[in-house]
């Protein structure tokens, strides 16, 4: 059962929920941002464990949102990954490094990214059976070892019945692991719309970050 303010806590006090939490949305829509929101949370010593596999996490932007809190860069850390190969290696092999460190969560920022098909004669079944497997993994990782995981992913648009339908890549893998799934729509220009079961709730994106419309 969904909590129905998990939304408002996720994006107001950077609270982490436990389990899988993934946020898809088109882009620029503020997914990256949310991660860097989430590192509000941390405080003296306690760390946070960042996937890039989009290559575009910025350090001036996480400055900037971060202004005025307490948090200590040097406990974000920041692994690049540049392929299928590399996400497979770096993430299969998590739990080595949480025997030395537990990281308030594991932030994966464009999971699928790597493995969005452009030709025909890509082997999807196989991609799709490694992303079912990574999801397992970290199903075990936020479960065995109480380490929440955020997960951004992009969209894809289809139409039905003369409706605009946004739908997550690897839809039914990624939310069926999934304990929470977030969809990031576009409103107007200056507004988008985050939702959560039957929670929603209108933001706006701007050089502090997500500002909420009350």
């Amino acid at each position: 059962m969904c909590d129905q303010a998990m939304l408002s806590k996720f994006l107001e006090k950077s609270i982490v929920p436990n389990g899988i939490t993934h946020i898809a949305g088109p882009p620029n829509s503020g997914k990256t941002t949310i991660l860097y929101h989430l590192c509000k949370g941390l405080k003296k010593e306690i760390k946070a464990l960042i996937l890039d596999c989009e290559i575009n996490f910025s350090a001036r932007r996480l400055r900037e949102i971060t202004l005025g809190t307490n948090v200590d860069f040097n406990n974000i850390i920041l692994l690049r990954v540049v392929d299928k190969a590399n996400q497979i290696g770096i993430l299969m092999k998590l739990h080595s490094f949480f025997k030395k460190e537990k990281p308030l969560f594991v932030g994966i920022n464009g999971f699928t990214n790597h493995f969005r098909f452009s030709s025909l004669n890509v082997n999807e079944t196989k991609w799709n059976k490694s992303l079912s497997l990574q999801m397992a993994y970290l199903q075990m990782i936020s479960k065995k070892l109480n380490i929440p995981v955020v997960l951004t992913n992009q969209v894809s648009v289809f139409r039905e019945n003369n409706l605009k339908i946004l739908r997550p890549i690897a839809n039914s893998i990624v939310t069926n692991y999934a304990d929470n799934n977030i969809l990031l729509e576009h409103v107007n220009k200056k507004l988008w719309k985050a939702k959560h079961g039957n929670e929603e709730m209108l933001y706006a994106l701007s050089s502090q970050g997500i500002k909420l419309m009350t």
